[in-house]
């Protein structure tokens, strides 16, 4: 994950939001999307993280003004994968275009696995 800091000017100042947060906002989004039965570690074997470590299926990369999230996810067995995948976009560039108001944001969904849950 990036070290860098996300940020507007607004008339007031600057308005940082630090990669955690939006790791975080990203990885809620992603697992509530139906037929999501968990993320990945990108670095590990594609299997469901646990409760808390969510966040680490989430990779953000921020360029200058233009945000980069990759989410890692698996999707439940006999479920489409193209369908669950393009929801899991949706959902979580919603998420976070709500949340940052940002002019560019890609949202890449690598789906790492199929399982349970």
């Amino acid at each position: 994950m990036n070290n860098h800091a996300t940020s507007s000017t607004a008339p007031a100042g600057r308005i940082l939001v630090a990669p955690r947060a939006i790791a975080s906002i990203a990885a809620a989004a992603a697992l509530q999307t139906d037929g999501v039965a968990g993320l990945s570690d990108p670095q590990g074997p594609p299997r469901v993280l646990p409760p808390g470590d969510e966040r680490r299926g989430i990779e953000v990369h921020v360029h200058q003004n233009h945000l980069e999230v990759d989410v890692h996810l698996i999707v439940q067995t006999g479920r489409p994968i193209a369908d669950v995948a393009h929801a899991a976009q949706s959902a979580v560039r919603a998420a976070l275009s709500f949340a940052l108001d940002l002019p560019e944001l890609t949202v890449n969904i690598r789906v790492q696995g199929v399982g349970g849950r």
